[in-house]
C-alpha cells in the first residue's frame, strides 16, 4: 500500500489541466489571466509567470483583443456559454485559427465572477474545409458553364430543314438525352404546324448509339407526328444501328426505316405522285 500522499485538491486540479491537450484558461471579470494550464502557455509561448494577471492585449493585437473580449462580455452580461471561431497570432507570427468555448464562473451566491474557456487548435481543418468550399464553388462555376453550353449546342443540334414541298428533315446528332428527346418533340411538331408537313425524316446518322432511351425517342417523335396526319420515318439506319436494334430487341413500333436519306425520299416522293430522279 502506497504511503504517498495526494496533492492538495489545487494542485491536482491543475495537474489534471496540465495533461490535457486543449489549452483552457481561467478570466476574471477585467479580462485578466487567472489560471490556465501548460498547453495555454505553449500557445501563447510564454512562460507561466508571463501570463498570469495578463491580459489579451499584452499579447495580441487590437484588433483580435476587440473581438475576444466582444464574446467575454457577451458571457458575463447572458450568464450563458457561447462557442465562436477565433483567429489567433502567436508569437513567430503565425495566425491560428482556434475554436473556443467559454463557460461563466460562479461564486457561491451564484454571481459571475469570471469565465473559463477551452481552446481546439483547428487551423488544419478549417484550411480542409475552406479548400473544399473552394473546389465546389469551381466545380458548382463548370457544371454552371457545361449546362449553358450544352443548352445552346442542344439548340444547335435539332434544325429542322425542308428537303421537298411538304417533306422535312430533322438530322439528330449527338446523344439522345431526355433533354434533347423534348427539345426534338417541340421543334418537330411546331416545324409540322408552320410547314404543313406530309413527311418527316429523322436522320440518326448522327447518333453514336442507339439503346432503348434513343429508341424511346424515335418512337414518341413518330407517334406525335402521326398523331398531326404527318408520315415520319428515319433514315441513316447503318450496319451498326441495325445490329444493336436486333441485338437489344428493340421494337421501333413498325416504324418505316430507311439506310440513307436519298433511298427515303425516292419513296416518299413516289408516294406523293412525284417522279424522282
Amino acid at each position: 500500500m502506497s504511503s504517498m500522499q495526494p496533492p492538495p485538491p489545487s494542485e491536482f486540479l491543475q495537474l489534471v489541466l496540465d495533461n490535457m491537450d486543449d489549452p483552457i484558461f481561467v478570466k476574471d471579470r477585467q479580462h485578466r489571466w487567472t489560471a490556465f494550464n501548460d498547453a495555454f502557455c505553449t500557445l501563447l509561448g510564454r512562460e507561466r509567470a508571463e501570463i498570469i494577471g495578463k491580459g489579451d492585449p499584452d499579447f495580441f493585437p487590437p484588433d483580435q483583443v476587440e473581438v475576444f473580449w466582444a464574446h467575454d462580455d457577451q458571457l458575463f452580461a447572458s450568464g450563458e456559454s457561447n462557442e465562436s471561431e477565433e483567429t489567433l497570432t502567436d508569437e513567430h507570427g503565425v495566425v491560428h485559427t482556434l475554436w473556443t468555448r467559454k463557460y461563466p464562473v460562479r461564486d457561491q451566491t451564484g454571481e459571475i465572477v469570471g469565465l473559463v474557456g477551452i481552446i481546439s487548435d483547428i487551423t488544419s481543418l478549417r484550411e480542409r474545409l475552406d479548400r473544399i468550399h473552394m473546389l465546389e464553388q469551381t466545380a458548382a462555376q463548370r457544371q454552371i458553364h457545361i449546362d449553358a453550353q450544352q443548352q445552346l449546342i442542344d439548340t444547335m443540334e435539332v434544325p429542322v430543314i425542308a428537303v421537298w414541298e411538304g417533306i422535312l428533315l430533322v438530322p439528330l446528332v449527338g446523344e439522345l438525352s431526355p433533354r434533347r428527346a423534348n427539345l426534338v418533340l417541340e421543334r418537330l411538331l411546331d416545324a409540322i404546324t408552320s410547314a404543313a408537313a406530309r413527311v418527316v425524316f429523322l436522320d440518326v446518322s448522327g447518333v453514336p448509339r442507339v439503346d432503348e432511351t434513343s429508341a424511346s425517342v424515335l418512337v414518341r417523335a413518330v407517334t406525335a407526328a402521326r398523331l398531326l396526319g404527318v408520315q415520319t420515318e428515319i433514315v441513316g439506319v447503318g450496319p451498326m444501328i441495325a445490329h444493336t436494334l436486333v441485338q437489344h430487341g428493340i421494337d421501333l413500333g413498325g416504324v418505316n426505316t430507311h439506310g440513307t436519306l436519298r433511298d427515303g425520299l425516292r419513296v416518299a416522293l413516289a408516294r406523293l405522285g412525284v417522279m424522282a430522279r
